[in-house]
């Protein structure tokens, strides 16, 4: 049997394994990757405060010294933002000096010199008294410092920083953690794959054995040495054969000896059968023999002993000759046969005594039905044994209905009657021969029985449906085709 990969165990495990690995390493290269990310930018703003710190004391030096006269406005701020703006260590976006009220005194774009600002950014600067950092937006970090002595302030010092080198930081750290788990994940998924096939091999060995036992060859001599659990459930397995083996023999010599019981019953009961038949009409000519043998008969006595020996042989014959019938299985003469006409042949057949007993016929027999092959005498003898018992069901009257159609490429025959029904108790035995729930001479048991055997070697089925006091249905179905 094929399976698809992940609907084995291995390839299930190895899925399982596999998402497993990758959930777990990607929990862990995410918190790896942001703990490294907020170690660099955390190394990014130690530099940046520091560098704000060291220049804002000589930015405030040169703004006090230039307030009380010491040094003249030469541009010496401007000079500490250019140098500070062609660092190739730090990755600077702008430097600037901003007065208390936010307008630029130095920038390293001459074009905002004079501006004032008052964006959130700047007013927060403005009014922190230490080093602020502030993150304008993903790309970029903001450092002010006050250019302050005690509660004198004369400005602030921003610097900002671009993040891009962060972010491109990031992203080659990101595509390592990718590579390197994705050859970690192969490898684990490969090593994990070669050492569960030493597992999955031993049971896919013992699920080839169980196909092989399974085709009634000899038990497998395959030796069993592993000490693990498949070792154990080989052994298990074959354990298991030997006794299903075993049960099966059992099975067959039980059977065997139930059909040979089962063959004497049949036998017995034939025989009783037989015996019944047969003896009352011996004991009958006996009788009469016996009578002739003691002689001093009158002529009429005479006549009428002739006739019961005739009669009682008749009898004889004719049960001996049903069961040559059944018991010879007589070949099958099929013709095209018309069955609603078979069916009028055999209610007129019967006419006499359905007149007899005031029973009413009704007929529902489809217009168009198809002509089917079967031997119309056999057949006329298994409607006439099945009208007859409906007939000699209701002696004081009834009804009978006659139902013919076709479905799912049979001709189905219904036969129901409003008679004394059939107890619930002996309705299995019915089709069993010699079996009857007539009175004493009344009936052979042999109708249905040879009825059922007829419709069966035409391909056919018969079955009894019944309930005491309700009447009987018998349905007999045959092939079209």
């Amino acid at each position: 049997m094929q399976f698809h990969p992940f609907q084995t165990l291995q390839g299930r495990f190895t899925l399982y394994l596999s998402i497993l690995l990758i959930v777990v390493i990607s929990i862990l290269s995410y918190r790896a990757i942001s703990m490294q990310q907020v170690l660099l930018k955390n190394a990014i703003v130690r530099e940046g405060k520091a560098l704000a710190e060291s220049l804002a004391i000589s930015c405030t030096n040169t703004m006090l010294y230039e307030e009380i006269g010491l040094v003249e406005e030469g541009g010496l701020l401007d000079n500490y933002i250019s140098d500070l703006i062609e660092r190739r260590d730090l990755d600077i976006v702008y430097a600037m000096i901003l007065d208390p009220k936010g307008e630029v005194v130095a920038h390293n774009s001459l074009r905002e010199v004079g501006q004032v600002y008052q964006d959130e950014v700047s007013l927060k600067a403005l009014a922190s008294w230490s080093t602020l950092i502030q993150d304008p937006s993903p790309h970029l970090l903001d450092i002010s410092t006050p250019l302050a002595i005690s509660t004198k302030r004369w400005g602030t010092l921003r610097i900002g920083f671009s993040l891009e080198s962060l972010r491109r930081e990031t992203a080659s750290l990101l595509f390592k953690y990718i590579l390197y788990t994705s050859l970690f994940i192969l490898i684990s998924i490969a090593t994990i794959a070669i050492l569960f096939g030493f597992i999955t091999n031993p049971l896919k060995l013992l699920s080839r054995e169980m196909d092989r036992v399974t085709t009634n060859e000899d038990l497998p001599s395959i030796r069993v040495d592993r000490r693990d659990e498949i070792g154990a459930l080989q052994r298990s397995f074959y354990e298991m054969v030997k006794r299903i083996r075993e049960g099966e023999k059992e099975r067959e010599r039980t059977q065997k000896n139930l059909l040979l019981t089962e063959k004497m019953v049949a036998i017995g009961k034939l025989t009783a059968g037989v015996a019944h038949e047969i003896n009352n009409p011996l004991g009958g000519i006996l009788n009469c023999i016996y009578h002739f043998k003691k002689g001093g008969q009158p002529i009429e006595k005479q006549i009428q002993y002739l006739d019961l020996m005739e009669n009682g042989i008749k009898r004889i014959q004719k049960t001996v000759v049903n069961l040559l019938e059944y018991a010879r299985n007589p070949n099958l003469e099929k013709t095209p046969t018309n069955f609603s006409s078979l069916i009028e042949r055999t209610l007129s057949l019967l006419e006499f005594q359905i007149h007899k007993n005031q029973i009413n016929v009704e007929q529902e027999i489809l217009a168009t039905l198809p002509e089917i092959r079967v031997d119309s005498d056999q057949m006329g003898q298994v409607l006439v044994n099945t009208l007859l018992n409906s007939i000699q069901a209701m002696p004081n009257g009834g009804a009978i209905k006659v139902s013919l159609k076709t479905a799912d490429e049979r001709l189905i025959l219904t036969i129901s009657d409003t008679g004394q029904g059939i107890p619930e108790e002996i309705l299995p035995k019915v089709f069993d021969p010699f079996f009857t729930t007539k009175g004493e001479g009344q009936g052979t048991g042999l109708g249905l029985w040879l009825s059922q055997g007829i419709v069966e070697r035409h391909g056919g089925m018969i079955q009894l449906f019944s309930q005491e006091g309700k009447g009987t249905t018998v349905e007999i179905q045959l092939p079209v085709s």
